[in-house]
């Protein structure tokens, strides 16, 4: 896969550091930036850094409770672990602990554990990873923007409140956040994306297409030579469908309350229409396709490539 720069997928956040005492794991960096340390004074902010071992071709499992996830893949050796907790009591954040810990399976996976066992109000981390390549993936996160780059196996990403993105991912795909966008670009395998709030963009899909929202805007192309299926649906938004050649079976189209706009789906047959909805067929495959909306029109048209000059 080609790499994007990581500055593409990242916003550092690193400023006003303090080193402090190395009471903590060896080969973690710290750092701290300090404007105050009471339970209800100013946000104290503590870097760690590490550098772990890579094993290629095992998956990887991070989780924040408050604070956005980013795994990228970079042409190193190891993997890179970046990790800015925050909080409101200097003790509690010297005594965190960021664990990058290999499973039985081999599974490299991630966490912040609070003193305690548990985190309190205003505490959370943001974690970053830049490693060679991963089988599968799995990121939960509480409040908090995810992001994946140039990995491949079967992503599970979950978010409560942030918006989810992918890009290049060489496999399938699980996204769900409760309040946020989706977006995902150049994956290989099944998409399945549901938001409660937020659009969903899915661009030059290979596999099939299931995504969900309940009050946003969707768009979806896919490469030729993808057969589908697709199912869109939106409670509150309009659908917009780029359908590559190759495109295969039974298109169902329907809206309560827009239009449906169809255009260039050379060989395609007219099955069934009214005013909301609209049935058309593709090639002699019976599989079943739907795209549906209760509020916003309903647009698919066919994405050939254009001929080259001369």
């Amino acid at each position: 896969m080609t790499n994007k720069p990581l500055g593409m997928f990242t916003n550092r956040f690193f400023t006003r550091r303090v080193a402090i005492s190395a009471m903590l794991a060896a080969g973690i960096g710290t750092s701290l930036a300090m404007s105050g340390c009471n339970s209800m004074g100013p946000k104290l902010h503590q870097h760690r850094s590490m550098q772990i071992p890579h094993l290629a071709g095992t998956a990887v499992s991070v989780t924040s409770a408050n604070g956005w996830i980013e795994a990228i893949q970079v042409d190193r050796g190891d993997v890179g672990l970046e990790v800015e907790l925050y909080g409101r009591d200097l003790e509690r954040l010297n005594f965190a602990t960021v664990h990058a810990d290999r499973m039985g399976d081999q599974t490299l996976r991630v966490w912040v554990e609070w003193p305690g066992g548990k985190r309190q109000n205003g505490e959370g981390a943001t974690i970053s990873l830049e490693l060679p390549d991963a089988a599968d993936i799995k990121v939960n996160s509480s409040n908090g923007h995810i992001t994946i780059a140039g990995l491949s196996g079967h992503a599970e990403l979950r978010t409560s409140n942030g918006s989810i993105r992918i890009d290049r991912h060489d496999g399938s795909v699980f996204a769900d956040t409760s309040n946020g966008r989706l977006q995902a670009e150049h994956v290989s395998g099944e998409i399945e994306m549901y938001s409660s709030n937020g659009k969903v963009i899915i661009i030059d899909a290979f596999g099939p297409i299931r995504a969900e929202t309940s009050n946003g805007k969707v768009y979806i192309s896919t490469m030729d030579g993808n057969p589908g299926p697709i199912r869109v649906r939106s409670s509150n938004g309009r659908i917009d469908l780029d359908l590559g050649d190759g495109f295969e079976g039974i298109l169902k189209c329907q809206t309560s309350n827009g239009k449906l706009i169809l255009s260039d789906l050379g060989g395609a047959t007219l099955i069934e229409s009214s005013k909301k909805m609209i049935e058309i067929g593709f090639g002699d495959s019976d599989e079943v396709s739907a795209v549906k909306t209760s509020n916003g029109s309903v647009r698919v048209r066919g994405r050939h490539t254009e001929p080259a000059d001369g």
